[in-house]
């Protein structure tokens, strides 16, 4: 591989480290979101109604919650995840780049100049 096609590899993984981290910044904004989302339900289904649909609805809203703070949690990993992706694709971009760096002073030292005696 050529200098030149090493730096453009180099250039397209921080591209996409770049793409990734913005996706991971997304998910997090996303699960901040969720979180807590159906909390206020339940205090203020207990100040409305009473009795046995109150507390089906209760518990229903508490079941959703916990299923909906999971999910969070798993965007949250997924996230994380993606961060560490990120920080794969920007070392091998700058191990890209150093062997580019690498060929073009061996090409350099390789050649000879004309007419010096």
């Amino acid at each position: 591989m050529t200098s030149a096609e090493l730096r453009r590899l180099a250039d397209h993984k921080v591209v996409e480290a770049s793409s990734l981290s913005r996706d991971a910044d997304h998910l997090r904004s996303k699960a901040a979101a969720l979180k807590g989302l159906l909390d206020p339900l339940v205090p203020i289904s207990q100040r409305i109604w009473v009795g046995p649909a109150a507390l089906d609805f209760e518990e229903k809203s508490a079941q959703h919650a916990q299923t909906i703070d999971n999910q969070a949690a798993q965007l949250l990993q997924i996230a994380g995840e993606f961060e560490d992706q990120v920080r794969e694709l920007r070392n091998r971009a700058a191990e890209l780049r150093a062997e580019a760096q690498t060929a073009d002073t061996a090409a350099a030292a390789a050649v000879v100049p004309t007419g010096v005696i």
